[in-house]
């Protein structure tokens, strides 16, 4: 199946809505355990002076989990979208509220702005990560020279995404099995969201030409790839 490129920037009020409440707390928890297991797998080390950067961090129910497992060290999403960083900043003041997510920060920026250098962070990041982000990125080599000038040498990077169907019709079988009853927006864009996805042979690829030969590509389940590893 060719790709087909979707926006890169969710800010339509709808699609915002219909993603912030939709439950993708069984997918985010899966990601997490995987990330979990493989920084423990190499014996890398999070602590209070370490920066955790979610690019691409939408509503930030990624961004939340990392705050709370580590709640001494500082962590930013960034999202190109101010519709999904309202949404992100209201849930952050009711965890705030309850002690949680003290050192956590949301910036609006497009991922532009740092692959291009016109914005930097205060110092680089230890560990940068990203959830369903690149199928959005209409140039893929823009997200991985943002994430080479967000983090630094020795950087741990992880990132799991959308794997794109071999036809349209596994696609909508893939839909019809996990968003059986989703709203039709929701829907509609989960299936533009496979189809706009790489496969794991491109994403080697786009690794190789970014000179990041050293991070790993894998399958994950019937719709997942992930990417991680050590810069």
């Amino acid at each position: 199946m060719k790709r087909l490129i979707e926006p890169e920037i969710m800010d339509n009020k709808q699609q915002v809505e219909a993603y912030s409440q939709a439950d993708f707390s069984s997918s985010d928890r899966n990601m997490f355990i995987s990330f979990e297991n493989l920084i423990s797998s190499i014996g890398f080390k999070i602590c209070s002076e370490s920066l955790i950067v979610d690019i691409g961090c939408g509503p930030g129910n990624f961004t939340e989990k990392l705050s709370q497992r580590w709640p001494c060290t500082k962590v930013i999403g960034i999202d190109g979208s101010s519709e999904m960083l309202k949404v992100a900043r209201r849930r952050k003041l009711k965890l705030r509220a309850k002690g949680h997510c003290q050192n956590l920060e949301y910036i609006n920026k497009n991922l532009n702005s740092f692959s291009k250098g016109k914005f930097v962070l205060a110092k680089p990041a230890e560990i940068v990560v990203s959830n369903s982000l690149l199928h959005h990125i209409h140039d893929p080599n823009q997200f991985w020279k943002a994430i080479q000038n967000i983090a630094k040498k020795g950087s741990f990077v992880f990132h799991r995404d959308l794997r794109r169907p071999v036809t349209i019709a596994e696609a909508i079988a893939i839909r019809e099995k996990y968003q059986p009853n989703a709203p039709a927006v929701l829907a509609r864009d989960f299936l533009a969201s496979l189809q706009a996805a790489f496969t794991v042979d491109e994403v080697r690829q786009q690794l190789q030409e970014a000179g990041m030969c050293q991070l790993k590509v894998f399958n994950v389940d019937d719709r997942y790839l992930e990417v991680s590893g050590v810069l």
